[in-house]
């Protein structure tokens, strides 16, 4: 199934944050035809790329009118200008997943170097950040990014093997930046006992629907029924969203931390010149179940806390079920001896958490 906007929906947080590449020295002035050029490929992007046709004639009413006012030619340099640009386009469709950057296109000037993409994706080990096995044989799995299945299969596949044993797992992804969906995809598969089970599609502007389900190969265990806990923040993006939201959605897992940023919708870059680029929403997120998706609303944990306090609710909720799973009068002294140094103030299983 393709999903044209798989590496962008990855960056989405960092760069609808104002978090861009800084421009060199050489960047073009924000003149008012610049100015001008810049709006009208915008507008004719849109009209040709966005998902949302009901949404179009506003914004590029709003586009224009802020030409006009002169808001865009008072732009300091291009970091200045898509600030601009995309506190227009917010305002107008309330999408995450629209919003313009500077770009590193051919052409563009820049004094920012940066590694090349395999590289870069292998040093920071495909998202997969962190695997431990906490005392009381609760499994923790951190994961920043989910990276093209090419990429980082293996590498989800390896940590879902080393924590195959453990008795509840918690998921991380309260920095995690969205990404592919075919490796969220493959993360959900652990969770659902039935292969090719149907989990979402992506409704296109045109055209029929892409189906994803839930993978019949590449898994090497499915688990329904293991105690299953995913931390949540604002941070958490996109397909870093589409994951809670399946399990949560199916009843198979505990939500825990802060509402999540509400950015649903899959998309694309396309350059706008050689010193910008925009990212348009080709299609929106259909779930399986309830025909939903998350966006602008977040997913809503069941159990509120704060993004730092996550961690440690969710492992004490996990061993506080596990103790009234057993009746093993030695298994439930060794999960309570975890319980109580989990408590412990020196507690730190990791240091991230």
């Amino acid at each position: 199934m393709p999903f044209a906007g798989a590496i962008v929906l990855a960056l989405a947080c960092s760069f609808s944050s104002g978090q861009q590449p800084s421009g060199g020295t050489h960047d073009p002035q924000i003149t008012a035809a610049f100015v001008q050029h810049t709006v009208a490929s915008i507008e004719a992007l849109i009209r040709d790329k966005y998902f949302d046709t009901g949404a179009i004639a506003r914004i590029e009413a709003a586009l224009a009118a802020a030409e006009q006012q002169g808001i865009y030619s008072r732009a300091n340099d291009l970091r200045d200008l898509s600030a601009k640009l995309n506190e227009t386009l917010d305002e107008t469709s309330h999408d995450k997943h629209l919003f313009v950057r500077t770009s590193e296109l051919p052409g563009a000037n820049s004094t920012e170097s940066a590694l090349p993409r395999t590289e870069s994706s292998r040093m920071d080990n495909y998202g997969m950040k962190r695997a431990e096995v906490l005392d009381g044989n609760v499994g923790y799995l951190q994961i920043t990014a989910f990276y093209r299945a090419n990429e980082g299969a293996e590498s989800l596949e390896t940590a879902m093997k080393f924590l195959s044993h453990t008795d509840a797992l918690i998921l991380d992804l309260r920095n995690n930046g969205g990404g592919s969906p075919d490796t969220a995809i493959q993360l959900l598969s652990y969770f659902f006992m039935q292969p090719n089970l149907p989990l979402f599609s992506i409704v296109p502007r045109s055209g029929e629907p892409a189906i994803y389900y839930a993978q019949a190969t590449g898994v090497a265990y499915r688990d329904e029924s293991r105690p299953l806990y995913v931390l949540v923040s604002g941070s958490t993006w996109s397909a870093g969203e589409a994951v809670p939201f399946i399990l949560q959605e199916r009843h198979r897992a505990t939500i825990v931390g802060e509402k999540t940023a509400g950015a649903a919708n899959p998309a694309g870059p396309w350059p706008i010149n050689n010193s910008l680029t925009i990212t348009i929403p080709f299609g929106r997120i259909k779930s399986a179940v309830n025909g939903t998706n998350w966006d602008g609303k977040g997913v809503i944990p069941d159990t509120a806390v704060p993004a730092n306090k996550a961690f440690e609710a969710a492992y004490a909720d996990s061993l506080k079920r596990l103790m009234d799973s057993t009746t093993d009068a030695v298994k439930q002294q060794v999960l309570r001896r975890a319980a109580s140094a989990a408590m412990a103030p020196s507690f730190q299983p990791s240091k991230d958490n």
